[in-house]
């Protein structure tokens, strides 16, 4: 009975894994071990959201409340070459591209009247572009956590067993804010805009501040 309970306990997790951010575990996928098992130490609560919730799930947690939280993932066939692969990120590159792609993503959530809305996807784009130029001092990779798991072939029978690296890179908000500001100044320029030109760049910078940070500006 009490393994049933442990693979129906598996089963959850891996249903419920979020696709906001990409869990240590994906579907389909049987944990075998992980640096927890190997070393006797206690699963880190970051990790067990990541896999179950996301990146707004850890931020919510009192050690990241005022982070932004972004995790990096590496696998391969052994964990030596999983590690390596972590280690050989550009972490510059990889980081403003989760940056500019979770810009993006609030402003498809963004409400905008249709007498805004051509301004706003102009002014969005625009600072998505930024963003994904931009290099963010303030990061720093806080944890890391490893697992191996066993895939499955759409036929469910057993495929590869792979080792995956899991990073944790954190920046402080006020940090981070203080960054967009400055892009966000940046791609305003020096002539006056027009008053649908600035309830656009209004409403950039508020979803902006709203899904980051938890405020409006």
């Amino acid at each position: 009975m009490k393994v049933w309970k442990v693979l129906l306990t598996v089963m959850v997790v891996l249903l419920v894994a979020s696709c906001g951010t990409k869990a240590p575990l994906r579907k389909g996928e049987v944990l075998l071990e992980d640096k927890g098992t190997a070393y006797g130490i206690k699963t880190p609560k970051w990790v067990e959201l990541a896999i179950i919730g996301g990146y707004r799930d850890i931020e919510k947690l009192a050690d990241y409340k005022d982070k932004t939280v972004f995790i990096a993932q590496f696998e391969a066939q052994n964990l030596q070459s999983a590690q390596l692969l972590a280690e050989r990120m550009q972490a510059d590159t990889e980081l403003a591209r989760y940056l500019s792609t979770r810009v993006k993503d609030a402003f498809k959530g963004a409400n905008v009247a249709d007498a805004d809305s051509k301004n706003f996807g102009a002014y969005g784009e625009r600072f998505v572009a930024s963003v994904g130029e931009a290099k963010f001092s303030g990061f720093r990779m806080e944890a890391d956590w490893w697992v191996k798991v066993q895939t499955y072939t759409s036929e469910n029978k057993p495929d590869k067993q792979i080792y995956r690296v899991i990073q944790l890179w954190a920046i402080e908000k006020a940090m981070l804010q203080k960054q967009f500001d400055i892009l966000l100044s940046q791609m305003a320029g020096t002539e006056q805009p027009t008053p649908e030109q600035k309830r656009a760049m209004d409403l950039v910078q508020n979803t902006v501040a709203k899904d980051f940070f938890g405020e409006d500006k």
